[in-house]
């Protein structure tokens, strides 16, 4: 328990919702959770699904500021967010461009029925 409070320190969402609801429909503690969820699990589930959904509304933050408010741990969530996504892009550019066999790696998404084995 330690360990994870030295990893989190008090910058980190507790997903109590409190934040909710988004004018934009972002599903903030979701996104929050993002550096949690990279370290959990595999690309192909942080590239594609819920959480590249989550990451890819989360783009679409117009700061106006409600979720802030509403924060009972008052939170940077914006600027928290804006960090989020940054790092999500990035990673999802690298993911993107990895190469296996000299074929690029399919992206799955769930719109096209593919899924990982």
């Amino acid at each position: 328990m330690d360990r994870l409070r030295q990893e989190l320190g008090r910058m980190f969402c507790r997903r109590c919702d409190y934040c909710q609801p988004c004018t934009q429909e972002i599903p903030i503690s979701l996104a929050m959770d993002y550096p949690s969820l990279v370290k959990r699990l595999p690309p192909e589930i942080i590239f594609s699904g819920f959480v590249a959904d989550a990451m890819e509304k989360a783009t679409n933050c117009t700061k106006c500021g409600d979720c802030e408010e509403r924060c009972p741990y008052n939170l940077p969530i914006q600027e928290m967010l804006e960090d989020y996504v940054n790092w999500y892009r990035r990673e999802k550019t690298k993911y993107q461009g990895q190469t296996y066999s000299n074929k690029r790696i399919p992206s799955y998404s769930s719109n096209n029925g593919i899924h990982p084995g």
